[in-house]
């Protein structure tokens, strides 16, 4: 099955009269997309920076995807607490797309609820015992070092950028092969 992993990375523009994350999602400049998209033996990765980012070249990259997972990426609420993420409401927001209605998706989050896993992306992976290589980043770790990039022009800033997206990216995988672990040991319920 061809499945595009996404993540997004968004700077917050808003008069932040809004705190409520997810109900803001105007207010979040779309800076990164990227998407692993996995197919048999093949493996692509994209991102798609700025400006870049459009609903046509977003379209583009997922031609032919069957499936999307994401973490907390969810525009249709979950059947396990009601709740929407955060990815798909912006891009939905920004690029006029909802892409948990234009394909299949998988959220982990609510997967990991499932598993009796609760948290954020990164603490679920220190749960499942993945290891980052850049620990100690974060969403607003992300939009800093974007505003500083744009302030500065200074490349060094977007590299770091990329490289902490292009890992989330990745570590989506690990985290699903993770819970598929556990769903197949015997005892353990997901």
């Amino acid at each position: 099955m061809k499945t595009a992993y996404l993540d997004i990375e968004t700077s917050y523009v808003g008069s932040f009269t809004d705190q409520r994350l997810f109900r803001d999602c105007k207010n979040h400049k779309i800076t990164v997309i990227g998407v692993r998209i996995m197919d048999g033996e093949k493996d692509a990765f994209i991102q798609l920076v700025g400006d870049e980012a459009t609903r046509e070249t977003l379209m583009a990259a997922l031609a032919g995807v069957e499936r999307i997972v994401t973490y907390n990426g969810r525009s249709i609420p979950d059947n396990v607490k009601g709740y929407t993420g955060f990815d798909f409401p912006v891009i939905a927001a920004q690029l006029g797309v909802v892409l948990d209605k234009a394909f299949n998706h998988l959220d982990l989050c609510p997967a990991c609820w499932k598993a009796g896993l609760w948290g954020g992306q990164k603490a679920i992976e220190e749960m499942l015992g993945l290891k980052r290589k850049l620990p100690g980043k974060d969403g607003k770790w992300a939009d800093d070092a974007w505003k500083r990039y744009e302030a500065t022009r200074n490349e060094c800033f977007l590299e770091d950028l990329l490289t902490y997206n292009r890992e989330d990216v990745f570590m989506l995988r690990r985290i699903e092969e993770a819970l598929e672990g556990r769903s197949r040991k015997p005892g353990v319920r997901s």
